[in-house]
């Protein structure tokens, strides 16, 4: 995957943010991708650029590197938007042989409650509101030889923005489909697929998946899918562990249980006293478990309860696994267990995360070599790859 080093766009459109979900694939083979997305803020300008350098491999990523940094900071430099992208395209050469622009962007540019909108050769964005595509204006500039596509939008509560590069809409070509997806059929494909409700990441997944199907299980061409969701933030609070001293774990359960939205528990010893404080019933839920995962526990007033240790080291599996190669994943059949449903409701479900996190020794895992210094580095480690995939992240320590 290959993007900068913001991957959150802190936007407040009256009370919306914008909930990302990207993925990005390389071409089969190559070890880095030669599309590259750049998030640029700075006071009230917020930037997303994506482009799509010529070819593949490194030169690829090179050329698109280079072209969306260069946007990216021009624009939150106080460039005006066309001005940047004028002075880009009148530096970008034109391959001779191809007669392709070395590299192909699109800019999303907000100030205020407005986003500009330029694009220039890289697949139409796809906006889709009320759950229909809605077509949006789109102006012709033509800057050089070189023409612009521009629009200027005002998103509402739901809707959903879907930028791509062109390994979108080739998929297929050669194979399954001579001329590949092309962008009206992924049009259709966005249309049957989203539901009210989803997340930016599940319908980016979707996306990429099918492209993955088309192209026979390989990735033929670099392949990059941005989504934004613009909604009402949504908040989970992640329970790990009680704290170290029993007398403060009343105070705990009642700062947990205030905090609006989703609460979720991770740890079987911290779900027991969780249901001594609401004076409820813990039951286990019956096969929901695995060979390697115990059963997910059921009790009124929380949302969702795992087991600890195990529960999250492999949902920490899943996430390694997901970071260096997501292509299993998404022609992998889909499974389902404790960790992968946890995972759903941090990544999927979720815009805004606040962890508790306790500092009480387990005895088990302390006969098992596993120390609270350790605990706390694969909160750490989670609270990395949530971060990584555009989650507002908050951590309390309870170390007493």
């Amino acid at each position: 995957m290959n993007r900068g080093p913001n991957h959150r766009l802190h936007l407040n459109l009256d009370g919306l943010t914008a909930d990302l979900g990207w993925i990005s694939l390389n071409k089969k083979k190559e070890p880095i991708c030669g599309d590259y997305f750049y998030i640029a803020e700075e006071n009230d300008r917020h930037t997303l650029v994506l482009s799509d350098g010529l070819g593949s491999g490194v030169k690829a990523n090179v050329l698109s590197t280079l072209t969306a940094r260069m946007l990216g900071r021009m624009i939150a430099g106080h460039v005006p938007a066309r001005d940047a992208v004028q002075a880009v395209m009148d530096t970008l050469p034109v391959c001779s042989e191809r007669h392709l622009a070395y590299a192909t962007f699109t800019v999303l540019n907000f100030q205020n409650d407005t986003a500009h909108l330029l694009q220039y050769d890289n697949p139409d964005a796809i906006l889709i509101r009320d759950g229909n595509v809605e077509d949006y204006p789109i102006y012709t500039s033509v800057m050089g030889n070189k023409t612009v596509h521009e629009s200027f939008l005002q998103f509402r509560e739901e809707d959903m923005l879907i930028l791509m590069s062109d390994g979108v809409t080739n998929a297929g070509m050669g194979t399954t489909n001579y001329s590949g997806w092309g962008r009206e059929d992924v049009v259709k494909f966005c249309r049957r697929r989203y539901e009210k409700g989803m997340s930016a990441r599940e319908m980016a997944y979707r996306i990429a998946d099918a492209g993955v199907c088309l192209n026979m299980e390989e990735v033929e061409d670099d392949l990059t899918v941005l989504v934004l969701r613009f909604c009402r933030p949504q908040t989970a609070n992640l329970m790990i562990g009680p704290p170290k001293d029993p007398d403060h774990d009343q105070a705990y359960m009642e700062q947990f249980f205030r905090s609006l939205g989703m609460h979720l528990i991770c740890g079987g010893t911290t779900g027991h006293i969780a249901a001594k404080h609401l004076g409820r019933e813990l039951k286990m839920i019956q096969d929901s478990g695995t060979e390697e995962i115990p059963c997910a526990m059921r009790l009124d007033g929380v949302d969702y309860l795992t087991e600890g240790q195990i529960t999250l080291e492999k949902a920490l599996s899943y996430c390694r696994q997901w970071n260096n190669d997501p292509l299993p994943f998404l022609t992998a059949k889909r499974w389902e267990d404790p960790a992968v449903h946890l995972l759903n409701l941090l990544f999927m479900r979720s815009t805004d995360i606040n962890i508790f996190f306790g500092n009480a020794q387990n005895e088990g895992q302390t006969s098992l070599g596993l120390s609270s210094e350790g605990k706390r580095g694969k909160v750490e480690e989670l609270i990395g790859y949530l971060r990584d995939a555009g989650k507002n992240v908050q951590i309390t320590y309870w170390a007493a």
